[in-house]
């Protein structure tokens, strides 16, 4: 994280929710969660925290941001597939635009 927001902005995560790999997607835990049934984790990070997360498996989000700090960011992606590109979703996400 480069920079924290004054309130807010916490990091919460379920691991080992699917098996993408397998094609296991886990929609009943997933719908659990969505629910509130099972609580996440969270994790605070202060700025310079330098977190390793494989997102692909696991559900994560960020509570809302409070205040006139924006919570900053570097994202970094990898793929072990040739030629694989953001969904459009996620590029709007990261990047605020598609093109």
């Amino acid at each position: 994280m480069i920079q924290k927001p004054l309130s807010g902005g916490r990091f919460e995560y379920v691991k080992d929710v699917r098996d993408a790999d397998r094609g296991d997607m886990n929609y009943e835990l997933s719908g659990k969660i969505l629910d509130g049934k099972v609580e996440a984790q969270g994790l605070a990070m202060d700025d310079g925290a330098l977190v390793l997360f494989r997102g692909r498996n696991s559900m994560h989000r960020v509570t809302p941001v409070e205040g006139d700090m924006t919570r900053m960011l570097v994202v970094l992606a990898y793929n072990t597939e040739p030629n694989i590109a953001l969904s459009e979703s996620a590029r709007m996400t990261f990047y605020g635009r598609l093109q």
